[in-house]
């Protein structure tokens, strides 16, 4: 053996004798954040200006079904919205969440009402977002549209907020994960919470992850009871939400004309052509497959399809921020342009 291989063993025995005695490996391994507290406030700036709005998964469940489908299959179709709300029996920093399942004026996903408290945190360097559900939920759903009743929602607990959920910046993105409040309920590791439950020795343990920037929402949410999963996907992956934006469509059909309010991420509405056949017209702004290059392109489609199917029969497309696109195809002609907004969930009170 040569004095130059007999070095490099010597150096690797060191480096080896030293991680097993614990000095020379990280004892976890992800990056450590020391953020000022300007750099804090500018990031609950962005958390503020960000996260309210409504949230669309279907652009990302169109790409499987007209790409590829994951091996579990679809990921589920959400909707969900964020407001900030005034509700200073709460906090400075409040917002309401909720999940509609399957598009906009879908059921309520159950416990998906959530108020959130948003504080700065300098000992942890992050911005503290506690989430809990509200009491007498029925009262509140559809709170963010309902201002009257702002100052009267309650969380359900606020003594009993078991799990923090840690915002910080990384690059240009807000990304949180879920901390335990102390280290007996992070044991599973970073970006994770455990308990018992009340009056049990079953332990429940929350994984999470959100990604933020201002027109996407990546969102992995894992929980357990006993080691059984109950809320998220075996395989782990995030539901991709992105922002929505309103459009007031002008349609014409073989069923005459009408106004359709529609929203860019996946709005669906029936139309009839020229012959009678039943299809869909859909307005959808999203990544796909580039046509004529490498990668995917994001654009602002309109396309007329079958009610069972996402393949079109006729699509158009334009560029992701244009105000408007339009299409003709069978005796079905529509155009979509840009709207401030869309017309309420929660019906107006009788006069």
């Amino acid at each position: 053996m040569n004095s130059k291989h007999s070095s490099t063993l010597a150096r690797l025995a060191l480096l080896l004798s030293l991680c097993i005695a614990g000095g020379g490996a990280p004892a976890q391994a992800a990056p450590n954040y020391d953020f000022t507290r300007p750099e804090l406030e500018s990031i609950l700036q962005d958390l503020i200006a960000w996260l309210p709005g409504t949230w669309d998964s279907y652009p990302q469940i169109h790409l499987e079904r007209r790409v590829r489908v994951p091996a579990e299959g679809e990921h589920d179709h959400w909707h969900r919205t964020f407001a900030r709300i005034d509700a200073p029996q709460i906090g400075p920093v409040v917002f309401y969440g909720q999940i509609n399942i399957g598009g906009r004026d879908g059921p309520l996903l159950p416990r998906s009402q959530i108020l959130y408290i948003a504080t700065i945190d300098e000992a942890r360097h992050a911005v503290n977002m506690n989430g809990q559900g509200p009491l007498d939920p029925d009262k509140f759903v559809n709170l963010h549209e309902r201002p009257e009743l702002w100052g009267q929602v309650r969380m359900r607990d606020a003594a009993a907020l078991n799990c923090d959920f840690l915002w910080r910046r990384d690059g240009v993105q807000l990304f949180a994960v879920l901390d335990g409040k102390s280290e007996d309920r992070r044991k599973h590791g970073r970006g994770s919470c455990n308990y018992n439950m009340a009056g049990t020795d079953v332990e429940f343990m929350a994984d999470a992850e959100w990604v933020l920037s201002p027109d996407v929402l990546w969102d992995y949410d894992i929980n357990l009871i006993g080691g059984r999963q109950f809320i998220g996907r075996a395989d782990r992956t995030h539901i991709r939400l992105y922002r929505t934006s309103g459009y007031r469509c002008s349609v014409t059909d073989k069923q005459g004309q009408r106004d359709w309010f529609a929203h860019d991420r996946g709005a669906k509405t029936g139309v009839r052509n020229a012959a009678g056949r039943d299809v869909e017209l859909m307005l959808l702004r999203a990544p796909m497959p580039a046509r004529q290059r490498a990668g995917m392109q994001d654009r602002l489609r309109l396309l007329v399809k079958p009610i069972d199917s996402e393949s079109p029969l006729l699509e158009t497309d334009a560029a992701a921020n244009a105000d408007g696109v339009a299409l003709q195809f069978e005796g079905i002609v529509a155009s979509c342009r840009a709207a401030p907004g869309l017309p309420p969930l929660t019906p107006p009170p009788a006069p």
